[in-house]
């Protein structure tokens, strides 16, 4: 498989992932938040904010309202990391690649495009086009699932969707322990990860830091779990691996790379105890969060286009290179 195509499949699963946890996680906010709170709450807009890895750009306000906050993460197209943005990223990553996917896997991705103008037009407000979102991207991820042979761009797309499902949990983890505004920080955690019924058939009724910390980082039936999310991606780096070692000939790729430090890093969560998750909570998250970023770029070292270093020859004195 062409780099070419096994990147814009990475970031199609990437984006997919993305467009789903926003709209997910900003839908749960908005119906856990009592009625006429947004505008005193800010603690909790700033929470999400920092939750989804978002700084405000130039010209936006240090600290956002209601309104600002949807305008950002919902509507914004030309933001990759807001739910309108990633589904327009999603859509053009699929638009060069339909070759490698099934038609209706695009079809699907096109539709979905052309429907954001409409729904953001269509002044319903965001509970309905958030909830929109989440079924399309269900229906996306649906599709690649079940009607896409589950070969290297399949592996490469789910690789992408795992390291940002995987990604996305632990952020709203870190988030979760700032907030003290009026949400239920361990509730809205759940839910958000659309967790909620199988942590009461996990759990009970009762929710607390330690067993929904546990729920979403070490579940292993739940999908939406880190280490369930690793393991996928484990699994699929390990099919690329072997097909990598048989096709790369630059030795400064290593096709193994990527599946260590995954491999690592799920094995660590495997064997851990809700008491050591209790002992060392953040400085886990903030190494979880770095090996994400660490395993994203493996990927992207090893598999994708990789362009030379440009260094500049010094000229003679004919003004030719050197």
């Amino acid at each position: 498989m062409l780099s070419r195509i096994a990147e814009s499949l990475y970031w199609l699963g990437r984006h997919v992932e993305r467009a789903d946890c926003t709209a997910r996680i900003l839908d749960t906010y908005l119906h856990l938040l009592p009625a006429g709170s947004w505008q005193g709450d800010h603690q909790v807009i700033h929470s999400l904010v920092d939750s989804m890895g978002l700084a405000p750009a130039d010209g936006e306000p240090s600290a956002m309202d209601s309104g600002q906050l949807i305008r950002s993460l919902v509507f914004d197209r030309e933001r990759a990391s807001s739910v309108a943005g990633a589904l327009v990223a999603a859509r053009d990553n699929a638009r060069g690649v339909r070759d490698a996917i099934p038609l209706d896997v695009w079809e699907c991705l096109n539709v979905t495009w052309h429907g954001l103008r409409t729904r953001e037009a269509s002044g319903a407000g965001p509970h309905v086009f958030l909830r929109w979102v989440g079924e399309r991207c269900a229906i996306a991820a649906g599709l690649v699932d079940q009607v896409m042979s589950h070969d290297e761009g399949w592996q490469f797309l789910v690789v992408g969707r795992s390291l940002e499902r995987a990604d996305m949990t632990i952020r709203l983890l870190a988030a979760a322990d700032s907030e003290t505004g009026s949400v239920p920080p361990w509730r809205a955690l759940v839910s958000a990860c659309g967790g909620w019924e199988p942590y009461v058939r996990y759990a009970g009724g009762a929710i607390g830091q330690r067993s929904a910390t546990e729920f979403v980082l070490l579940d292993r039936q739940f999908p939406r779990s880190v280490l369930r999310s690793l393991s996928m991606a484990e699994s699929c780096l390990a099919e690329l691996e072997a097909v990598g070692a048989r096709q790369v000939r630059d030795p400064r790729r290593d096709p193994s790379s990527a599946r260590r430090i995954v491999g690592r890093m799920r094995t660590g969560l495997d064997y851990r105890t809700g008491g050591e998750l209790a002992d060392d909570r953040m400085q886990l998250l903030a190494s979880l969060q770095r090996t994400v970023a660490s395993a994203h770029t493996a990927v992207t070292t090893s598999f994708f286009r990789r362009e030379d270093t440009i260094t500049w020859a010094n000229l003679g004195t004919d003004g030719g290179a050197a």
